[in-house]
């Protein structure tokens, strides 16, 4: 019989220490898009971004998406807070505030169309959208509005500035400073081995693990926290044993 223990678990995956970094994102095109992954600090080739987890942040010009919402499976999203900028506030901020009001991608309506020469519709992050504004001389400006995004897993936090859009004297070419080492910790109330977070530990619960393990569906971050059996910070063919263990058991 299955011991049905309810855990109770505020979890803090303090994947990327307090580092600042600062980079330039190639972005010049007009229709292809740029990944990023905060984990390897650099630019990444992404074979499916709408359904990969390696993508944290992804570039087109001045739009950037985060692997969340319409963009992707991550649980990322951003934040801005339009009435403080970086330049006053960046070297004395050390913490993400308490009550953040995430946004995750959706569709808008300014992308330009070399061929039309007008703006269509395409997806990206409202929040990390208002970094900079064209103005009467087709001038980016950038804001340096205060902005915090989450990373892919949904836990890492960023202080994201992009702070320039003209590296090498060319527009699309995106100065990006950003600071790790802030999680948003997850309160998560279930049972070990409850992968689909239903109270019930079945058979159900091994297609879920068995799926994610093969790279075929994605976890939120407490049905990670339940699958990891063994608490190894792994999640692998070992839980798959485990939950059947404990289901035979």
């Amino acid at each position: 019989m299955i011991s049905k223990v309810i855990i109770l678990a505020s979890i803090f995956n303090f994947l990327f220490t307090q580092e600042e970094f600062f980079i330039t994102i190639p972005s010049t095109s007009y229709s292809d898009w740029v990944y990023f992954s905060v984990e390897q600090n650099s630019v990444i080739q992404v074979e499916d971004p709408e359904n990969s987890l390696e993508w944290d942040f992804a570039f087109q010009r001045k739009h950037i998406k985060t692997n969340s919402g319409l963009s992707g499976i991550g649980n990322g999203g951003a934040y801005v807070d339009s009435s403080m900028t970086w330049t006053d506030t960046w070297n004395n901020t050390n913490s993400i505030p308490e009550s953040i009001d995430w946004l995750e991608d959706v569709t808008m309506y300014d992308f330009y169309d070399l061929q039309t020469h007008t703006f269509v519709e395409g997806i990206k992050n409202p929040a990390l959208n208002a970094w900079g504004w064209f103005n009467d001389t087709y001038q980016l400006v950038p804001t340096n509005y205060v902005m915090y995004a989450k990373c892919a897993n949904g836990i890492d936090v960023v202080k994201f500035w992009a702070y320039d859009y003209y590296q090498n004297n060319a527009g699309g070419n995106v100065s990006l400073r950003y600071e790790t080492g802030f999680t948003i910790p997850i309160e998560c109330q279930g049972l070990s081995g409850d992968v689909n977070l239903d109270n019930l530990i079945n058979v159900v619960d091994i297609v879920t693990l068995v799926g994610y393990v093969l790279g075929n569906s994605s976890l939120d971050e407490c049905q990670l926290f339940y699958s990891d059996l063994n608490q190894d910070e792994l999640i692998n063919v070992v839980d798959i044993v485990n939950l059947v263990s404990l289901i035979l058991n």
